[in-house]
């Protein structure tokens, strides 16, 4: 089969290797047809592994005796240590991560336990890359809007900074939040349309200003981005880091402005669990318009090295990974 490698820092190769052929117990060999490239494939990529590995972890797969699309969670978690008892499997001190520290889904067939995959039925099968990625968002949005009780207004001003996917994925579920009362505006640094802000009516400003927002969520993971956020929040406003920061950055502001600010930093390690997913795949199904419009490019296999290594997606949306290609 073919499978595409991360070789060292900004080096992946399309190989032929042998596929799997004897699962596990609880496992089951899946093929593979559709994968979205992640941001965090592409910070992989940028900076290398230890040791050779197959990425990818936005899987959607079939499976030979089954009708139907599955859906991959990336995650096993071990089920015994004290995170794992309290719902926590994202922080599993045992955890395995499909396409991060194990091999993942730039192949044709992988080998995965078989709870860890979820069925699903969308017009579009490729709208499955999406799912694990909307998981993580359901998760981010439940702790926003739990920061949210901290707030001094029933009204906030929410500022969503990045108008990449996940930006997209917490406007939508904010949006569409029967618990969310409040004005949702976007920052990004792109001056090109970003689409599915147009359509979900949200407001882009060319420059945040201080003392603009209530409420930060912070999806770019870039520096500039989270400065940003800390500047502009209001005094005994909350900022959520949603967008994965690069290691080695610090938190650019001292203890002592937060405290004097009064500002409340909330982090978001998105991780999808049975829950999560299931609910990533319904509010999918209500709305396949809106979530077809963040698909972006579609490549084959071969095509994946130079998309990792000159990153350039469509602003807004995800490329995909189609096997069948």
């Amino acid at each position: 089969m073919k499978a595409a490698f991360l070789c060292g820092p900004n080096q992946v190769e399309v190989r032929e290797v042998s596929a799997p052929t004897l699962a596990q117990e609880g496992e089951v060999i899946a093929n593979i047809e559709f994968v979205g490239v992640c941001k965090t494939d592409q910070q992989l990529t940028a900076m290398g592994l230890e040791s050779e590995l197959i990425l990818g972890h936005e899987v959607v797969c079939q499976l030979p005796h089954e009708q139907g699309y599955f859906a991959l969670n990336n995650e096993i978690s071990c089920g015994q240590c004290s995170y794992c008892q309290e719902g926590l499997t994202s922080h599993c001190q045992n955890l395995q991560e499909l396409g991060v520290n194990q091999h993942g889904g730039y192949a044709e067939k992988i080998s995965v336990p078989r709870n860890s995959l979820h069925r699903f039925e969308f017009r579009n099968p490729a709208l499955g890359v999406l799912i694990e990625p909307l998981s993580c968002a359901v998760r981010g949005v439940g702790r926003i809007l739990a920061a949210a009780n901290l707030l001094s207004v029933s009204r906030p001003t929410i500022l969503v900074i990045g108008g990449g996917l996940s930006g997209a994925l917490i406007s939508y579920l904010l949006t569409h939040s029967p618990d969310f009362d409040g004005e949702i505006r976007l920052y990004d640094i792109t001056k090109m349309p970003i689409p599915w802000a147009q359509k979900l009516g949200i407001e882009r400003v060319e420059e945040p200003e201080e003392d603009e927002a209530h409420l930060v969520v912070e999806c770019s993971g870039s520096p500039g981005g989270l400065a940003t956020a800390l500047r502009v929040v209001r005094k005994a406003g909350v900022v959520c880091i949603y967008g994965v920061p690069k290691a080695g950055i610090s938190l650019p502001i001292s203890p002592h402005e937060l405290f004097m600010r009064e500002i409340a930093v909330l982090t978001s390690f998105a991780g999808a669990t049975d829950k999560t997913m299931k609910s990533a795949i319904a509010h999918i199904k209500s709305n396949e318009a809106f979530f077809e419009q963040l698909l972006g490019r579609v490549i084959p296999l071969e095509k994946l090295p130079e998309e990792l290594t000159n990153w350039s997606p469509q602003p807004g949306t995800r490329t995909v990974v189609d096997m069948g290609v």
